[in-house]
């Protein structure tokens, strides 16, 4: 049988009946599936309409790596504001920005380094420091700019991880109430990362997941069930942390290409 799930976060009353099997979370989710040019252009509208939407001064906003950066090209179409928003990432490795391994350079060589105009403020990962001060010091800028994400971007791996959350991780297992930690033992290389936790992603206003390809299919079928035509949140939850990272209001947007989507 498959381990339990993780004890809820601590800070997250919306989500507190985490820890009772088969209860209903609230919220909704919304299931999105297309491909190509069409898949990236619905990415992009659904960004860009949170953004203009957003009525604080600051759009606080975390970003993955891995084929994300690609997949939100589009918004170099749409007018969006960029120098509106402060951009973290939900997860880093503890290498030089330089590396080929640096989320940031990701995103910078696919999207930042195409906006024209005025840019994002884009909040860095500190290298320089041990992994545990990087993290704290990570979770520390957060809380300057508003405590909360108002939109989280984030891809989900073929065994269900996502950022630096690992199902069979102690740090997702055992959520300590930290804003970012540093994991020193990730079961995918680089070993070193910094990771938002799983009640802070929870704490997000959005959530917005985008998986691609045929490898997340069986895990997406655990996590995404059919019901009454439509998919839907499978209950009870398993234990992927893909499928607990959602608003603070429970719900979720998914974005899926058709291979994925079985």
């Amino acid at each position: 049988p498959p381990p339990p799930p993780p004890p809820p976060a601590t800070k997250m009353p919306s989500v507190a009946n985490l820890s009772l099997p088969g209860t209903a979370l609230p919220g909704a989710v919304t299931v999105t599936i297309a491909d190509g040019d069409a898949l990236k252009k619905q990415i992009a509208q659904y960004v860009a309409t949170i953004a203009k939407a957003c009525t604080k001064d600051r759009f606080v906003v975390a970003l993955s790596g891995g084929s994300m950066p690609k997949l939100l090209t589009g918004l170099l179409d749409l007018d969006v504001d960029w120098s509106k928003w402060d951009v973290f990432f939900a997860d880093e490795r503890c290498v030089p920005l330089v590396s080929n391994d640096s989320n940031y350079k990701a995103c910078e060589d696919h999207l930042f380094s195409k906006i024209k105009g005025e840019k994002p403020t884009i909040h860095t990962l500190d290298t320089s420091l041990s992994p545990a001060q990087a993290a704290e010091k990570y979770g520390d800028e957060l809380n300057s700019v508003g405590r909360r994400f108002d939109l989280c971007l984030l891809g989900m791996g073929p065994d269900g991880h996502t950022a630096s959350l690992f199902p069979e991780h102690d740090l997702f297992r055992k959520p300590d109430g930290s804003v970012a930690r540093c994991i020193l033992d990730s079961p995918k290389p680089p070993s070193e990362r910094v990771t938002f936790t799983l009640s802070t992603l929870q704490n997000s206003v959005r959530v917005c997941f985008v998986a691609t390809g045929d490898s997340k299919t069986p895990v997406l079928k655990e996590i995404l069930a059919r019901k009454e035509g439509k998919l839907d949140y499978a209950y009870p939850v398993p234990p992927y942390p893909a499928a607990w990272v959602r608003s603070a209001d429970g719900g979720a947007q998914w974005f899926l290409d058709s291979a994925a989507g079985g």
